[in-house]
């Protein structure tokens, strides 16, 4: 098959979406497909809409000569419309790829009822939807409010790490190193990810009991990270805390070897990749009851589920973890069994694969 991905900005861009991209295009080419991609520039969601009237996205789809298209539904706006046209005029499939629908992470509270009806607009001109959880599904679900196309629900993989020995032994012999609580956050720095919330519940413990490092870009949301730094700097906690920008590939290994637990208190997460990682290394991993984590983490057995800015209850449980190293041993260990579970790379994409083939056979023989 001759596959496109229509995407917004650089396939090489650091976020969970774009990573779940590339093991995707990699995957199919090792199979023999061919895969093009076509990429918008980064632009606001308004100028994305004015795609559908202005831009050049139909004549470069066309100019591709695709079997099937598959949709990064970050690009929605851009197509809401114009996938009409598309459908009709180069007649071929098209599938929604749904990391996270902007009308939940995206909308402001003034506006996030035409998010919403731009966004069922999109799912409802597509022919098939990859979701990334059931929790994604579910959502999708709830705003199309009717029965769903055809669909596939495909989870990320954690295993993006080669070698990754660390056992129960290895587990035990890291929780009860003395000293303060090693704490990683690994996410961009923007509001979603919570690293407040975080802050506030380090904030409650003695400055000697933890130490918190964030893995994640500093140059998303400029307004919010200027908030955490003055955060930071008034707590009294720059002895204590350290953001590290973005870190990739073996140095983000080393930082999940290093670290005890991770911690991402996040609004919303559609999945959360970083927590599978997490597991890989043997890290118990708190996050909220919001969104997707609960498919991956086993509330009080491989880590914890937190409401969303309940900043109390987290600085009550990292006091708890720093005291009983038996228990982050427990949870660490139970963590690495999750891991094991889960699917990997080459299974997801095959079912992406499985997907694509069935949708683009039951095309050709309309």
């Amino acid at each position: 098959m001759h596959i496109g991905l229509l995407i917004v900005g650089d396939m090489d861009s650091v976020s969970g979406g774009y990573l779940y991209n590339r093991k995707l295009v990699a995957y199919l080419r090792s199979q023999g497909d061919q895969v093009s991609i076509i990429s918008l520039p980064p632009r606001n969601y308004w100028r994305l809409l004015a795609e559908n009237i202005t831009g050049d996205l139909m004549k470069n789809v066309a100019a591709a000569k695709l079997d099937i298209l598959i949709q990064d539904a970050m690009v929605h706006p851009a197509l809401f419309y114009l996938n009409r046209r598309i459908s009709a005029q180069l007649d071929i499939p098209l599938i929604a790829l749904v990391h996270l629908l902007a009308s939940i992470d995206q909308a402001p509270w003034h506006s996030g009822w035409l998010y919403r009806i731009i966004e069922r607009r999109y799912l409802q001109t597509v022919d098939g939807i990859i979701a990334n959880s059931h929790t994604t599904l579910s959502q999708i679900n709830q705003l199309l409010a009717r029965d769903l196309p055809p669909h596939c629900i495909a989870v990320p993989a954690g295993d993006n790490f080669a070698e990754v020995n660390i056992d129960r032994a290895g587990i035990l012999n890291r929780a009860l190193q003395p000293g303060p609580l090693r704490i990683l956050l690994v996410g961009n720095v923007i509001r979603r990810k919570g690293l407040h919330v975080l802050l506030k519940a380090v904030s409650q413990l003695p400055a000697q009991d933890y130490r918190l490092s964030v893995a994640g870009r500093l140059d998303m949301e400029p307004d919010y990270v200027a908030q955490i730094k003055t955060m930071i700097r008034d707590a009294g906690l720059t002895q204590s805390v350290s953001l590290l920008g973005s870190v990739q590939g073996e140095a983000l290994a080393d930082l999940y070897r290093q670290h005890q637990l991770l911690v991402m208190p996040s609004a919303y997460e559609s999945y959360g990749i970083v927590y599978v990682e997490a597991q890989q290394f043997g890290l118990p991993v708190i996050g909220t009851t919001a969104g997707a984590a609960w498919e991956i983490i086993r509330d009080g057995k491989n880590g914890y589920l937190i409401d969303p800015e309940d900043h109390a209850v987290l600085g009550d449980l990292l006091q708890t973890l720093h005291h009983d190293r038996q228990l982050l041993a427990r949870l660490g260990a139970n963590a690495l069994q999750a891991y094991a579970a889960q699917p990997k790379w080459d299974k997801t994409c095959a079912d992406i694969r499985a997907f694509l083939s069935s949708q683009f056979n039951s095309w050709q023989s309309r």
